[in-house]
């Protein structure tokens, strides 16, 4: 682990460290060492401290040693080393964080497109909702209509029935009056029979009772 972390502390020389915690500048390494406390390693950085860096006039000024873990460092560039001092998470975990937020706000703007759909959904929805019961009131005025038809046609298949009955009983009645007619006539013809009969019987009676005779008419 000590060979690991030699390799690694070479990487570390000849660069400026920077602290994202303190917001500042702490020095330039110019040597490393490395040690071993049980199972963990920390690398102690011998830098200069830089001054008057805000005036741009920086100069290196006196040594200092700076021991650090190497869970401290958030990344390492060809020119600097930041550090976050176990606050900060390392940089690949940034990343993977700025990732996690464009996949995010990927999926929120998807969502927020399905909501859209939904609501465009719900809206077509609505209008079909409201065309069905419109097409459903429809149904029930036609259906109204159609057993409307129905008694209607049962009315007039009755009404043809008892037509036909009055056609028959016209027709009854037009036998019965040519009957009753013919019957008129005989009882006419009888009693005119009858009647000549009557007046033939008193004519001649009253002839012989003068002594006279019979008419021809007889």
């Amino acid at each position: 682990m000590a060979e690991g972390g030699e390799t690694k502390a070479n990487q570390l020389i000849n660069k400026f460290v920077i602290s994202l915690t303190e917001g500042k500048i702490l020095g330039f390494v110019n040597d490393i060492n490395v040690e071993v406390e049980g199972d963990q390693f920390y690398f102690i950085l011998k830098m200069k401290e830089v001054e008057n860096l805000v005036k741009a006039q920086g100069m290196f000024s006196s040594e200092k040693k700076l021991k650090i873990r190497p869970d401290d460092i958030v990344n390492v560039g060809p020119d600097v080393i930041i550090l976050g001092n176990g606050k900060v998470p390392p940089l690949r975990e940034i990343e993977r964080l700025a990732q996690i937020a464009d996949e995010y706000n990927n999926l929120v703007r998807e969502l927020e497109a399905k909501e859209r759909l939904i609501e465009k959904l719900k809206e077509e929805n609505y209008a079909l909702t409201k065309q069905l019961e419109e097409l459903q009131h429809e149904l029930r005025k036609l259906q109204i209509m159609k057993d409307d038809f129905e008694h209607l046609k049962e009315q007039l298949v009755r009404q043809e029935g008892q037509l036909e009955m009055a056609k028959e009983y016209i027709r009854l009645l037009e036998g019965l009056r040519h009957d009753i007619d013919k019957i008129k006539e005989d009882v006419d013809r009888l009693l005119q029979t009858q009647l000549e009969e009557v007046v033939r019987g008193i004519i001649n009676d009253e002839l012989n009772a003068r002594g006279l005779k019979k008419t021809g008419l007889i």
